[in-house]
């Protein structure tokens, strides 16, 4: 096979196994909840999947940095296999498992397959193009995975309790579809089979990368499970988000420059999806017009990166929720389709050059924090607040922030101070 053809491969691949990966790590509410409990134990089990998410996460990074010291790339598509198997496995009996304990296990096991998924792809994104559909893929399923899995519950058709979940026999939270899970099997299996060489990417040290992801991940939560009874109290909020920008700050520092600009931007492109609760619902018409204009996006920065200008249009993104119109709703659905191409761009051009690192920047998408929760409404369903942690609204169901403007505002701070933080990372790294 040609050069191109193989970096077309591994492009498809990478892209296909981000999102298979994303969503994994997501696992949004099934729309009729399938187990039933106690409060206690139903605590237990919502705590999980943010738990077993952070599990992957740092996983991802583990895996993979050795995988990229060990410069093989046959060997990275063929972990990347076998996280696929294993969310693969976990699709198939997901289904027929009511038991609490059973269904835990399935969470963590879904964590540690994406994890290997991540690590895998990452390790074996040989080329520029595909650590771009590696990023463009990751947030595909950040932003679409919600949507697509139509997270509403009819609680009157189910016995609703204040102690127990609606039964059926679906499960509580969705799998990767099989329209994801299988093209990205098949990538990844065409992709060890014809795979030649070493990767292309530089591994970097190996302890940087895990004690960035690790501040990612503790800051996170910690900032998370503060604001859980205090989300709309700014006095509290607002220091609690300018406490996570600073970890993540220093998270990026411990990076190589353009490595760490990818961790910033990443967090950027969080803080601007924030405020943005309209969500396209299982509509594959729109589900295909913000995948394509993420793919534009993402090839537009791939060809001309400019980090700076990709960080600027997200803060005009967010900053234009301050302009305090009356047809908020309009402003909303406009700001979320242009959210698409803006992070597939600032993504693209920021992406960094090392595959843990890439595995880094990614996680504060997926790891509960302030930037999902802070200034947003409360859920009036019991059990979204049974949970210690946190995810960010994503559906048009959501109730809305108490305070459009502040949210705006305080998400347009963080994005500057990212910007701010980005433009020291590259004065000390000045290399392209």
């Amino acid at each position: 096979m040609s050069r191109r053809w193989t970096a077309a491969l591994d492009t498809a691949a990478a892209f296909f196994v981000a999102a298979t990966a994303g969503w994994a790590l997501i696992a949004p509410v099934a729309e009729q909840s399938g187990i039933a409990g106690s409060e206690s134990q139903l605590r237990l089990v919502l705590t999980s999947r943010p738990l077993a998410a952070t599990v992957g996460v740092v996983l991802a990074v583990a895996v993979a940095g050795a995988l990229a010291r060990r410069g093989s790339r046959a060997g990275a598509y063929v972990v990347a296999v076998s996280g696929l198997a294993m969310l693969g496995l976990g699709a198939l009996v997901n289904v027929h498992v009511h038991q609490l304990e059973s269904g835990i296990a399935l969470i963590y096991l879904a964590g540690i397959g994406a994890g290997l998924v991540m690590g895998g792809a990452a390790a074996a994104a040989a080329d520029r193009y595909a650590a771009v559909a590696l990023a463009a893929g990751a947030f595909a399923a950040f932003m679409l995975a919600f949507p697509a899995a139509h997270p509403t519950v009819e609680s009157t058709s189910f016995g609703w309790t204040a102690y127990s979940l609606p039964f059926s026999e679906a499960t509580m939270f969705t799998d990767p579809p099989w329209w994801l899970l299988l093209p990205a099997l098949a990538f990844c299996v065409a992709g060890a089979v014809l795979a030649r060489g070493s990767a292309t990417t530089p591994a970097g040290a190996s302890r940087p990368p895990l004690y960035a992801v690790a501040i990612v991940v503790v800051a996170g939560l910690a900032s998370n499970a503060v604001l859980g009874e205090h989300r709309s109290d700014w006095s509290v909020a607002a220091p609690v988000l300018t406490l996570l920008l600073v970890a993540i700050v220093v998270a990026s520092s411990l990076l190589d420059g353009r490595d760490g600009v990818f961790l910033l931007t990443a967090t950027a492109v969080l803080a601007a999806s924030a405020p943005l609760l309209v969500a396209t619902g299982p509509d594959p018409l729109w589900i295909a017009i913000l995948l394509t204009l993420l793919v534009a996006g993402a090839v537009a920065g791939s060809r001309w990166a400019k980090p700076t200008l990709g960080l600027a249009l997200l803060a005009v993104n967010a900053a234009a929720g301050l302009a305090g119109l009356n047809d908020a709703w309009a402003i909303e659905g406009i700001r979320y389709l242009a959210l698409a191409p803006i992070a597939g761009y600032a993504l693209a051009s920021a992406v960094p050059r090392r595959a843990a690192s890439i595995s880094v920047g990614l996680s504060v998408l997926f790891v509960p924090s302030a930037l999902t929760v802070a200034g947003q409404g409360t859920s009036s369903m019991h059990w979204d607040q049974l949970s210690v942690f946190d995810d960010l609204p994503r559906g048009i169901f959501e109730p809305m922030p108490p305070d459009p403007f502040a949210l705006s505002l305080a998400m347009t701070l963080v994005i500057l101070g990212c910007a701010e933080a980005a433009h020291r990372l590259r004065r000390r790294d000045p290399s392209p």
